[in-house]
């Protein structure tokens, strides 16, 4: 064979083996290729997951529910008649004061040392708050209703040798009515000081027919705190954070207690003004929170309208909230009312809700006139 045909064929076998390395090598990338795409859409929907979760979290974070704040103009409130409130304010024993108008916060006044985060004890403002966690556990079927004579869950009355005491009811108690004498401006230190609250209460004489007479009393509301932690097996400020604080977010909620454990609802709850604005803020929304119904609708009304007409005095009583109107128009209004200064007002026409925290010990009728002039600083 001549030297040209070796290479001749020699360099044909070359072009063969090339041609053969380059199909193998382009198959070969072939088949990794939809692995590598895979691994790499992976990777991407693994971030984008990863992003999402991001996103919800902060959505949740946007979620959670605080106080907007608005201009007074914006609401038809004139802030001229605010600012000089806040100079009689300057003049008195009044700790904060925050209004909410159609549910944004549209004035805030605070005495240097206190803000929204400083915590008062309502005094008898409790009394609203116990009031409403009874309505929750009518509501929830603990109790039956509030006509349910006490008897069922203090059975010793029954052998009272007083007719008036076994007809006393969860009403009588919510109204003041319950015939028990025994009076906060006479016996408050005596009873305060016993060893056993609720056995000082049954101790008492029931001296008027349940229902007739008015005789404001924290002891009718101490029965009712006894009667709710014998009906659901928690204390009030329990039952209360269960079904009330947490719910609404009133964080700042706090609660004495007796020797016996009782919620001191009549006298003891502590929170911040805020959480005193939400309380109200829920019961001109007729019980509805972020659309979940906390109070029934019946209940608000039934507690915030007149159930005993009392015979003296600028306001009347339902199921222990006070019961009035303001301003020269006579909106109808619920407030309640604690010792020194410490009320939650709430105006339903005209979406108002009014806080006060004091240390004032003068007449109350100083409050009348604030609300007054916030109402009249309206302006349609």
């Amino acid at each position: 064979m001549s030297k040209k045909k070796v290479i001749i064929i020699v360099s044909a076998v070359l072009i063969l083996v090339i041609t053969i390395r380059t199909i193998y090598l382009n198959i070969a990338y072939k088949s990794k290729e939809p692995k590598e795409q895979t691994k790499i859409t992976q990777e991407t929907a693994n971030t984008e997951i990863v992003t999402q979760n991001e996103e919800i979290e902060k959505t949740e974070e946007i979620k959670e529910w605080k106080w907007q704040k608005d201009s007074p103009e914006n609401h038809n409130i004139n802030p001229i008649i605010l600012q000089n409130l806040h100079n009689t304010y300057d003049t008195t024993q009044i700790f904060s004061s925050v209004i909410v108008k159609d549910g944004y916060i549209i004035d805030e006044y605070y005495k240097e040392g206190y803000n929204e985060t400083s915590k008062f004890i309502l005094n008898s403002a409790s009394k609203s708050i116990t009031s409403s966690l009874i309505g929750i556990a009518i509501d929830k079927g603990y109790i039956e209703n509030e006509n349910v004579p006490i008897s069922k869950y203090f059975p010793e009355i029954q052998s009272s040798n007083s007719e008036y005491a076994k007809q006393i009811t969860i009403w009588h108690l919510l109204t003041h009515t319950s015939g028990i004498n025994i009076s906060d401006t006479e016996n408050w230190d005596e009873w305060r000081n016993s060893e056993n609250w609720v056995q000082y209460i049954f101790d008492a004489p029931v001296t008027s027919k349940p229902g007739t007479v008015f005789n404001y009393s924290t002891t009718n509301t101490h029965l009712l705190c006894a009667i709710l932690q014998k009906a659901t097996g928690m204390t009030a400020y329990e039952f209360g954070k269960k079904y009330l604080f947490d719910p609404i977010g009133m964080e700042s909620v706090q609660c004495e207690k007796d020797a016996q454990g009782i919620s001191d609802g009549g006298n003891g709850f502590i929170m911040n003004i805020y959480d005193m604005l939400k309380f109200g803020q829920l019961y001109l929304k007729d019980g509805v929170w972020e659309e979940e119904q906390i109070i029934s609708n019946q209940w608000v009304n039934a507690s915030t309208t007149l159930q005993f007409k009392r015979l003296s005095g600028s306001a009347n009583y339902g199921y222990q909230w006070w019961v009035r109107t303001f301003g020269t128009q006579n909106y109808a209004a619920y407030f309640a009312q604690g010792h020194a200064g410490q009320y939650i007002f709430v105006i339903p026409n005209l979406e108002l809700v009014i806080a006060f925290t004091s240390n004032h010990t003068g007449s109350s009728s100083m409050y009348w006139q604030f609300v007054n002039q916030i109402v009249s600083a309206y302006q349609e």
